[in-house]
């Protein structure tokens, strides 16, 4: 059986029956170019009398004695010798044959075609490309599902042509098979370089046919189907004497026991996203995915998806990719783009070679950047897309916040924004993801998707976290209480640089107001606990689609409760209570205030939390027009602040001690404005008996109705002297361990000392003699 037989006309649709034999088939063709070319060149030294030994390769004596080696070998048909045993291209060999890419019947037939001597002449009579096509088309009638050819499918999918097919199987050669180093040291001529070159490819694979201008075109066009997957490093002056070596990426992805596995030099940067999460059905914002498909099918290759965390940017994606049969590798943005440009343009190559080799879109993760670095991001941005589309791999860029697309890429792209999902949907979500929970009687799935606007990731985050926090609690199941923690624990930590967490451990018993404020606060109370029913339920959402929040504001003397006050709200609301640290809020740099505001109603949107602004004329001063640049940035503040409270749906609550200092275009955004009034006799009294503790030991003396009636306080005060009182007792070694008259008359007195009051005997009497 001759060499010929392998290529007869009926085999030609015959598909392989192993990956093996395809390859097999595949360097067969390169090893009869090589051995033709190697021959030629053996009669070219020949011919020069010995006289190259000694001009410019010392070792090429030592290379010609084994390519004719290799020659002999095959000429006598050494059947069966160690020299031609079969292996896989990923094991290096220990002997030197040129065949050892065969299969054993392969190599059976292949080597009884030299037996005689028409051999290699026969070998020469059919051209290269006549070969490499009936290769291509009996791996084209192969099923990829029962026999996968990586490498043939690699080179379909990139078209390349048989030239680019030839140059690309002997670089895997050179990479995977030691004993052909020596071979294309003698190819190249040059005893420092056992890898080919385009330029040496292009001799072998054309023979006599070569001549530069000849084989131009298609040795250019060859750098440029393999520079996609190859880590070609070009010399644009002598572009074609760039060496063709694969890298281990390449080889594991050809022969390798896991293929798809990202390239591990940057596997701090790569990952393929996680496709499992599919098999929780598409509940919130399902028309994302419907508008991603529809501009997709157009031929959309960029998407931009932003919105918050958790809320299924990457759960799309996975959606995306299920549908139409891809996978997607990840790549952290944040990580990469903080090195330099040569190492983020090597970075983005082999990223887009991923996507080529396991037909994958792309995902850039973690798309955030500080201004003084937008330049820079932007400029990295842009070159991930070029390099991405230029091989049709379709992007999605993943942002927190809405990316301004237009100033980073001129190239088409979609921008769909993934917001919280409404009452219906969330209350979906938390059903389908607590079915794998026990859950308390108390814990009322309803509630939770009414007070906290999540995000399906952070619904699924908090059964998670809730079930831990029974368990340490030795809850058998998850309690409302552990629920409602852990619902909290999903607080954005960007919000916690800007406010801080007060604990709400005030209610209704512990306040004293009079029945108006009680009855005020209490229907403001109401407009959150009824807000469903209200608006979905009786439709009212369509007539109100702006300002269905809840504004409080809160005015009075200081220490009047306004304060604790706030905390009666967030506390009879179960909801979490911050405080807005006014110090971090306000910048001296133009423009950073009003993103840090925006910033921490954009946060506390997300976990549903009461905003507490205290003191809070130092940020809604009234507006005035005097023309100056500081004035125009304050009036900027203050309608960013009346848009904020308006727009957001949460509880916000305000409080001032100098109602005249507000701009008044507050109070008719607020929905209702509280005065906390001086406290009278009777309120002081009440204010006195409330605030002592029932532990306190009092002693005989102590005389409430007089404290109150004379001393006229606001509540902070009365707590004051309260304390200081008991702290005095404890200090006093004649109290008996008691909190006498004396004691409270003399906290009072510090107290009117701190507030600059004056005062008399005759405002102690008639218990003056116990403090003056």
């Amino acid at each position: 059986m001759d060499f010929d037989a392998h290529f007869a006309p009926e085999t030609r649709n015959t598909p392989y029956s192993s990956y093996e034999a395809y390859t097999s088939q595949l360097f067969a063709c390169v090893d009869r170019q090589l051995s033709s070319y190697i021959r030629d060149l053996m009669s070219l030294f020949a011919q020069d009398n010995g006289g190259f030994k000694n001009i410019l390769y010392p070792d090429i004596e030592i290379a010609f004695d084994l390519c004719n080696k290799h020659l002999n070998d095959m000429e006598r048909g050494m059947e069966g010798s160690d020299d031609f045993q079969s292996t896989t291209p990923e094991e290096p060999l220990e002997d030197d044959g040129l065949g050892d890419l065969f299969g054993d019947e392969m190599m059976s037939d292949l080597f009884s075609a030299f037996a005689d001597e028409g051999g290699i002449a026969a070998l020469k009579e059919r051209p290269i490309e006549e070969l490499l096509d009936h290769v291509a088309a009996r791996a084209a009638a192969t099923d990829p599902e029962q026999v996968p050819m990586p490498l043939y499918q690699l080179c379909a999918k990139l078209e390349f042509s048989p030239f680019a097919t030839f140059a690309f199987a002997c670089a895997i050669l050179s990479s995977t098979q030691t004993n052909y180093a020596s071979v294309f040291q003698v190819i190249n001529q040059n005893g420092g370089l056992s890898a080919p070159t385009i330029e040496s490819a292009g001799r072998v694979f054309y023979g006599d046919r070569f001549s530069i201008t000849s084989a131009y075109g298609q040795m250019s066009k060859a750098l440029e189907q393999l520079r996609p997957i190859l880590n070609l490093q070009i010399n644009d002056a002598m572009p074609f004497s760039t060496q063709l070596s694969p890298d281990k990426r390449m080889i594991d992805f050809l022969f390798g026991l896991d293929p798809i596995r990202p390239d591990e030099n940057y596997k701090r940067f790569f990952n393929l996203l996680d496709l499992s999460v599919t098999e929780n059905p598409f509940i919130a914002n399902p028309q994302i995915l419907d508008a991603v498909n529809i501009n997709y099918n157009d031929g959309g290759h960029i998407f931009s998806l932003f919105g918050d965390e958790g809320s299924g940017r990457k759960f799309t994606i996975a959606h995306f990719c299920k549908q139409h049969s891809l996978r997607c590798v990840t790549l952290n943005c944040a990580k990469l783009f903080v090195y330099d440009f040569r190492f983020v343009d090597q970075a983005l190559w082999s990223l887009a070679r991923e996507c080529i080799l396991t037909g994958a879109c792309c995902c850039l993760d973690n798309l955030s950047y500080r201004e003084d670095e937008k330049d820079k991001f932007f400029g990295y941005l842009d070159l991930a897309f070029g390099k991405l589309v230029a091989h049709d791999v379709t992007i999605f860029a993943v942002s927190k916040e809405k990316l301004p697309m237009r100033e980073v890429t001129t190239l088409d792209y979609a921008q769909l924004e993934l917001p919280t999902p409404n009452n219906g949907e969330r209350q979906q979500v938390w059903k389908h993801y607590a079915q794998g929970y026990s859950l308390g009687p108390d814990v009322d799935l309803e509630e939770l998707a009414t007070k906290f606007l999540f995000t399906p990731g952070k619904i699924k985050s908090a059964l998670h976290q809730g079930r831990s926090l029974s368990a340490m609690d030795r809850e058998i199941q998850i309690s409302r209480a552990s629920m409602f923690k852990s619902c909290n624990n999903q607080m954005s930590h960007e919000l916690t640089q800007k406010a801080t967490r007060v604990p709400a451990n005030f209610g209704w018993d512990d306040i004293v107001m009079n029945p108006d404020q009680r009855l005020a606060l209490k229907n403001a109370c109401d407009q959150l606990i009824y807000r469903k029913q209200v608006y979905e339920d009786w439709d009212y959402m369509k007539k109100y689609q702006y300002g269905r929040g809840l504004s409080v504001l809160l005015f009075g003397a200081p220490g009047t409760g306004k304060s604790m006050c706030a905390q009666v709200i967030a506390h009879e609301m179960n909801l979490e209570l911050y405080r807005v640290d006014l110090s971090k809020v306000v910048d001296k740099y133009v423009g950073e205030t009003e993103k840090s505001i925006s910033m921490i109603f954009r946060e506390a949107k997300k976990c549903n939390v009461v905003l507490f602004f205290d003191e809070c004329d130092t940020l809604f001063a009234k507006r005035s027009d005097d023309g100056g640049s500081n004035q125009s940035s304050n009036n900027n503040k203050t309608a960013l602040l009346l848009q904020e409270v308006e727009a957001y749906d949460g509880v916000s609550v305000l409080a001032t001690n100098y109602k005249h200092n507000i701009d008044p275009a507050f109070f008719r955004r607020m929905k209702f404005i509280v005065e906390f009034q001086f406290p009278d006799v009777e309120t002081r009294k009440v204010l006195w008996k409330t605030t002592i503790p029932k532990s306190t030991p009092l002693a005989e003396d102590v005389d409430i109705d007089f404290l109150a009636a004379r001393f006229e306080f606001v509540g902070g005060n009365i707590k004051n002297c309260i304390l200081n009182a008991a702290f005095l007792a404890a200090a006093d070694p004649e109290a008996g361990g008691e909190v006498h008259m004396k004691h409270y008359l003399q906290a009072i007195k510090y107290e009117f000392v701190k507030t600059g009051k004056v005062f008399t005997r005759s405002d102690f009497e008639p218990y003056a003699s116990l403090v003056l």
